[in-house]
């Protein structure tokens, strides 16, 4: 299915968002983010994961200009009115109930960064890189360092924000953006092995990693424990997982 430069596909257990926009470096218009919020609030009802990338040489260059709305905001509500698409399409891919898996290649600038910070699991090309160049545009960067905020130290966001200087895929690991590194052109073969795991974990699993890691991260130490000790005789005593 094509949707606003958007392809999906149910491959097995996953559900397949690819970002097609070859020609201008994967920008992401604000229609964009709309159906795709809406791709990944759909996704749980019949995958076990989601994987997002995109086509060309680079991931995802930023946002596009065109389709926004005109002009300057009429004031401090309408600005933030008009940020909100941008805003529940992170909220979407945080708060995914199953996880969400971006593959990147080239360069993920500005809302590319944010995008491959704020999914769950990233798996990146050595010659890739990320930046936030917003300052440099004389933009407040707070809408992109919002995606990296639970992701990302805050020496890492720090330096993104401030340098606006494109760091390597080694470095993006370091700070926490990124889950994996590996060679260039390896990275069907990488996630092919992930989601032949994530093919075998049984789908009360699958939800409940999502649902602990998105609450425990907040909590106190005895919370957090408290919560997982639930949780495991939940999800361990459920249907699901013990075959019945």
């Amino acid at each position: 299915i094509m949707s606003n430069y958007l392809v999906t596909e149910l491959i097995g257990n996953g559900t397949y968002i690819t970002i097609d926009r070859a020609d201008c470096g994967g920008l992401m218009s604000d229609t964009m983010a709309i159906e795709f919020t809406k791709l990944i609030q759909g996704a749980s009802m019949n995958s076990k994961y989601i994987v997002v990338r995109s086509s060309g040489s680079d991931f995802c260059l930023g946002r596009d200009s065109a389709g926004r709305e005109s002009g300057r905001p009429s004031d401090a509500l309408d600005a933030k009115r008009r940020s909100e698409v941008i805003f529940n399409f992170y909220g979407a891919l945080r708060h995914s109930k199953i996880p969400i898996i971006s593959l990147t290649q080239g360069r993920a600038l500005g809302f590319g960064c944010a995008m491959a910070s704020v999914c769950d699991i990233t798996i990146s090309e050595e010659s890739a890189s990320f930046a936030l160049p917003e300052t440099g545009h004389n933009i407040m960067p707070t809408m992109a360092m919002s995606s990296l905020i639970d992701r990302v130290g805050r020496k890492g966001i720090l330096y993104l924000t401030y340098s606006n200087e494109e760091i390597d895929a080694t470095t993006a690991l370091a700070f926490g953006l990124v889950s994996k590194v590996v060679p260039d052109g390896k990275l069907d073969h990488h996630l092919n092995l992930l989601c032949k795991a994530l093919d075998k974990t049984p789908m009360p699993a699958i939800l409940g990693v999502k649902e602990y890691t998105a609450n425990a991260m907040s909590m106190t130490i005895e919370q957090a424990t408290q919560f997982a000790q639930n949780m495991h005789a939940t999800i361990n005593t459920s249907k699901g997982m013990m075959g019945n």
